[in-house]
C-alpha cells in the first residue's frame, strides 16, 4: 500500500530515507556526528503502512477502554492489565454502547470480514487523533496486533514491572494499515540440551507476541533429556529427564571437563495445558517437537527395547550427533502411537513436530531385522528406511487429525503424504518440498540459527559455531526468487528462528542469543519486502534496546561490534598492514588504539582505513554517540616476520569448503588468535601430515620456525604430534634442520616451534604430523582429529 503525503502531516517514510541517509554519512566517517534523530514511531516489525499527523492522544484517569464485541474482552483485558502496570492508570474494560462518549476513549471494534478492508485474518486498523484510539480488525488476533503496535507508540517505560510516576503516557496520531508478509512466524526453544522452567517459557511466549509473532516451536526431546510425561511410558521422564554430569566448555574442546551436578526436569501435564493456553490468548500456536527416529539416546536409556542392537544408552553429557537410533519394529511404531496420542491430546494445534533430522545409520547397517526389513519392503538404501519410518509416523499423525511438521531431512529416500518441511541446511530442502507441492518453513542456519556466534568480538560469549550478525539475519528473504509471484510461493509459509541450547544453560544467555536477531525474523516475515530497511530497523534499534531494558531483558549489543580486517602490503619484514574497522550502523563510533591497551573515550576515533607495521596490537571498540557507553572489544594482531608474503606450496591438501585461501592464512603475517573460532580463519588438513615449501625472493638467515594451531576463543583444537624443519638450497634436496621436542609438542597452548642453528637458505620445508586419535563423544570409538593451523611463522 502506497503512502500518502497529506497536508499538515509527515510520511513516516520520509522520516526513515532521512534517517537513512543520516547513517550513509556517518558509516562512511565514523566521524562524532551529533546523535541522529530516531524516527517519530518506532515498531517492530514496521507496519505496511503508517502516517505521522499533528497531534497526540494522553491516557488518563478518565481514560475509556471499549469493545463492540464480548469476543475481544480477553484480548482488551491482556492489554489493560499490562498497561495497568507501569501507567498506574486502572483502565477498565467497557461495553460499547451507542451513547458511549469517544472523548478520550480507547475503542476496539471487530468487522465482519466482509465489510473489512483485507482479507488477511490477522490484518488491522490503527488510527491515533488527540481524542480516540481506534482499532480495527476482522479477528480477535488482528485486534491483538493492532493493541501490540499501540503498545509500541507508547513511551519506552511502559514495559517497566512497576509504576513509573516521571512519564506522560501520550502516543503521537498516527494511521496505520497492517498486515502479515507471512502466516507462519515462528520460533524454536530447545529445552532438552537446557532445561527452562515454566516461569521462563511464559516470558520466552510474551517476548514473541510483543513481535507479533505467532507459532513457538517447543523441542521438548533429544539425546540430552525428554521433558514431557506419557502416561503410558513413564520412565521417559523418571529415568531420562535427568542427566548425572554436563560438559563444561565446548563439548570438541582440546580438554574436556564435566560438571557433575545432575540436571534436567520435565514439564506437568498441567504445566503444558497452562502454557499452550498462555500462548493461545497472545495468539501463538505451540508446536510440541517429538524428535525421532534418531537423536534417541534418551529414549533408549528408558527403554532399550525399541533400539536396534543390544547396547546401553545414557542421557548423553556430551552434545553433538549420537548413533542411537529408533529400530523401526512393530513395537517401535506402538510405542510413538501412544506418545503421539499423548501428546495430541495436549497441544491443539494443527501441527506435530517428529524431528528427522541426523539420523545417523550406523545401528540400522548392524540390525539383522533392518537388513530383512529392506528385502521385504524393496528398500534399497538406508535413506529409504528412514523414508519408511517417516511415512509410518506420518500415518499416525494423521490418524489423530494432525499434520506432520519434520525437519528437511525428511526428503531423503521419498517425502511422506501430508508432510510439511521445516528447511534448516540450506533452503535447498524448502524449494523442493514446494516444488513437490509440500508446504514448507525456512529455517536456514547461516541466517536464523541463534546458537551462532553474533559478531567476532572477543566479547562474545561461548556459541556452537559459526557467525549470524544480526544484518545477516535482517537480510533474509524467506521466498526463494524462483517462486516471487507464482503458484507455488503458497507453499512458503514463512520462517523460523531457532535457539538450540547446547551452550545456553541460563535464561539471560537464551535472552542474549535471541534479542535482537529475533526482532529481525519478525520484520522479515511480517513486512512487505518494498518496505524492508536495514537502514530503517537499525534507526529503530535504540528505541527496541529500550524496551528490552525496561523488561529486563538480556538484549545483546553486537549489531554494534566491530569488524576488524587487514590487508597485507609487502613482504617479509618490512610489510605493513591496511586496517580496516566497520560497523553496521551509525549509532557508534569507533575508539582504537595500536599499542595494545584498552580503547576509551580519549582514544583515536577510526576514520578511514590506516597502516601499521608487524608486531602491532589493534584493539577496538564501539562507543554509543548518545550514551557515550562501550560495547564490545574487537582485536587484530599482526606479526613481524620473514616469511610474509613469501611463496608458500601446500604438498598437502588443505579442506577449502570454508577457507578459500589457506595459502593466505598461513603467510599474510596476520593472526587469529585473538578472535573466536571460525573455520574460515584457519588452514584445515584433515589427513596425518602438512607439508608446506617456503619460498623466499632471496636467501634470508632463518633460525626458528612456528606454526600457530589453536583456534582462538572458545575451542582449544590439537597441535601437530612432529613438527620437522628441513632446508634446501635448491628446492629439490633437503636437508633436516631438527625436530621439536616432543614434551613441547604436547603441551604447547597455542603455537609450536623450533629454534635450529642460524641457517641462509632460499627454501624452507616445514613437516607437520598429526598422529592424534581421540575417543569420539558420539560414537565411543577412536577418531583422528583435523589440525587447524594458524600462520607460520619464521625469524
Amino acid at each position: 500500500m502506497k503512502l500518502r503525503l497529506l497536508p499538515h502531516s509527515i510520511s513516516l517514510a520520509s522520516l526513515l530515507l532521512l534517517s537513512a541517509c543520516q547513517q550513509e554519512h556517518a558509516t562512511n566517517t565514523n566521524a562524532q556526528l551529533p546523535p541522529i534523530t530516531p524516527p517519530a514511531i518506532s515498531i517492530v516489525p514496521a507496519p505496511v503502512s503508517a502516517e505521522i499527523k499533528i497531534g497526540q492522544f494522553v491516557f488518563g484517569n478518565s481514560t475509556q477502554f471499549t469493545v463492540n464485541s464480548e469476543k475481544l474482552r480477553g484480548v482488551a483485558q491482556l492489554w489493560t492489565e499490562f498497561f495497568n502496570v507501569a501507567s498506574g492508570i486502572n483502565l477498565q474494560v467497557q461495553s460499547a454502547t451507542g451513547n458511549s462518549d469517544k472523548a478520550n476513549s480507547v475503542i476496539l471494534e471487530l468487522v465482519p470480514a466482509s465489510e473489512f478492508s483485507s482479507s488477511n485474518a490477522e490484518a488491522y486498523e490503527l488510527t491515533v487523533t488527540d481524542k480516540a484510539i481506534t482499532v480495527r480488525a476482522s479477528t480477535s488476533a488482528g485486534i491483538f496486533y493492532g493493541l501490540t503496535s499501540l503498545r509500541q507508540l507508547l513511551p519506552p517505560q511502559i514495559e517497566s514491572p512497576s509504576p513509573i510516576n516521571s512519564v506522560n503516557w501520550v502516543v503521537p496520531a498516527v494511521a496505520i494499515v497492517d498486515e502479515p508478509l507471512y502466516p507462519y512466524r515462528g520460533m524454536h526453544l530447545d529445552v532438552s540440551r537446557h532445561f527452562f522452567d515454566v516461569n521462563f517459557i511464559k516470558r520466552y511466549i510474551d517476548i514473541l507476541a510483543f513481535h507479533k509473532m505467532n507459532r513457538f516451536h517447543w523441542h521438548l526431546t533429544d539425546d540430552q533429556g525428554w521433558r514431557i510425561p506419557i502416561d503410558a511410558y513413564p520412565l521417559l521422564t523418571e529415568k531420562s529427564a535427568w542427566r548425572d554430569k554436563t560438559v563444561i566448555g565446548h563439548t570438541y574442546d582440546r580438554d574436556v571437563a564435566y560438571n557433575t551436578n545432575k540436571v534436567g526436569g520435565y514439564y506437568s501435564k498441567d504445566q503444558i495445558r497452562d502454557i499452550v493456553a498462555y500462548a493461545a490468548e497472545r495468539q501463538i500456536m505451540v508446536i510440541p517437537e517429538i524428535d525421532i527416529p534418531g537423536h534417541a539416546a534418551a529414549i533408549l536409556h528408558a527403554y532399550p527395547e525399541f533400539g536396534c542392537i543390544e547396547q546401553d544408552s545414557q542421557v548423553q553429557s556430551n552434545f553433538g550427533i549420537f548413533e542411537q537410533v529408533l529400530c523401526p519394529t512393530e513395537p517401535t511404531f506402538e510405542f510413538l502411537l501412544a506418545v503421539f496420542t499423548e501428546v495430541a491430546e495436549l497441544f491443539p494445534g494443527e501441527y506435530l513436530h517428529v524431528g528427522g533430522d541426523e539420523v545417523k545409520k550406523v545401528q540400522w547397517q548392524q540390525s539383522p531385522f533392518v537388513t530383512e526389513l529392506m528385502q521385504r519392503e524393496g528398500l534399497k538404501d538406508y535413506h529409504e528406511v528412514q523414508s519408511y519410518f517417516i511415512r509410518r509416523v506420518g500415518e499416525i499423525v494423521s490418524s489423530l487429525n494432525k499434520k506432520m511438521l519434520g525437519w528437511n531431512e525428511i526428503l531423503d529416500g521419498g517425502i511422506a503424504p501430508n508432510a510439511t518441511i521445516m528447511s534448516w541446511q540450506g533452503v535447498e530442502g524448502g524449494i523442493a518440498a514446494a516444488e513437490l507441492g509440500h508446504d514448507a518453513i525456512m529455517s536456514p542456519g547461516n541466517y536464523v540459527y541463534f546458537d551462532h556466534f553474533q559478531s567476532r568480538s572477543v566479547d562474545e560469549p561461548l556459541a556452537i559455531h559459526g557467525i549470524t550478525p544480526l544484518s545477516e539475519t535482517y537480510s533474509y528473504n524467506p521466498m526463494p526468487e524462483q517462486f516471487a509471484g507464482t503458484e507455488k510461493a503458497k507453499h512458503i509459509l514463512g520462517a523460523q528462528g531457532q535457539l538450540w541450547t547446547e551452550y545456553v544453560p541460563t535464561t539471560a544467555k537464551a535472552e542474549y542469543m535471541i534479542l535482537p536477531r529475533l526482532s529481525a525474523v519478525a520484520e522479515i516475515t511480517w513486512t512487505p519486502v518494498n518496505k524492508q530497511s536495514w537502514q530503517s530497523f537499525s534507526e529503530r534499534l535504540p528505541s527496541l534496546f529500550a524496551r528490552f531494558d525496561e523488561m529486563g531483558l538480556n538484549a545483546a549489543r553486537s549489531v554494534y561490534a566491530i569488524t576488524a580486517t587487514a590487508e597485507t602490503e609487502g613482504s617479509g619484514e618490512d610489510a605493513k598492514y591496511r586496517v580496516n574497522l566497520a560497523t553496521d550502523t551509525a549509532h557508534v563510533i569507533i575508539r582504537y588504539t595500536t599499542d595494545g591497551t584498552l580503547p576509551n573515550a580519549q582514544s583515536p576515533i577510526y576514520s578511514q582505513p590506516f597502516l601499521v607495521e608487524g608486531d602491532t596490537f589493534v584493539r577496538a571498540r564501539s562507543q554509543d554517540k548518545i550514551s557515550g557507553d562501550f560495547y564490545l572489544e574487537s582485536q587484530l594482531r599482526t606479526v613481524k616476520h620473514k616469511a610474509v608474503g613469501a611463496q608458500l606450496t601446500l604438498l598437502s591438501e588443505a579442506n577449502t569448503e570454508w577457507n578459500k585461501d589457506p595459502v593466505k592464512t598461513l603467510s599474510d603475517g596476520i593472526t587469529s588468535i585473538d578472535q573466536i573460532f571460525q573455520l574460515d580463519d584457519w588452514a584445515t588438513f584433515f589427513g596425518d601430515e602438512v607439508i608446506a615449501n617456503i619460498t623466499f625472493a632471496t636467501p634470508q638467515t632463518v633460525s626458528e620456525a612456528s606454526i600457530g594451531f589453536n583456534p582462538g576463543k572458545h575451542r582449544q583444537m590439537y597441535p601437530p604430534t612432529r613438527l620437522h624443519i628441513l632446508s634446501s638450497s635448491d628446492g629439490e634436496t633437503w636437508q633436516s634442520l631438527g625436530e621439536a621436542d616432543p614434551q613441547h609438542l604436547a603441551t604447547a597452548k597455542n603455537r609450536v616451534s623450533y629454534t635450529f642453528a642460524a641457517t641462509t637458505t632460499r627454501h624452507l620445508r616445514i613437516e607437520a604430523e598429526n598422529k592424534t586419535r581421540v575417543l569420539s563423544t558420539e560414537s565411543g570409538k577412536l577418531k583422528s582429529v583435523p589440525l587447524y593451523l594458524d600462520e607460520i611463522i619464521v625469524k
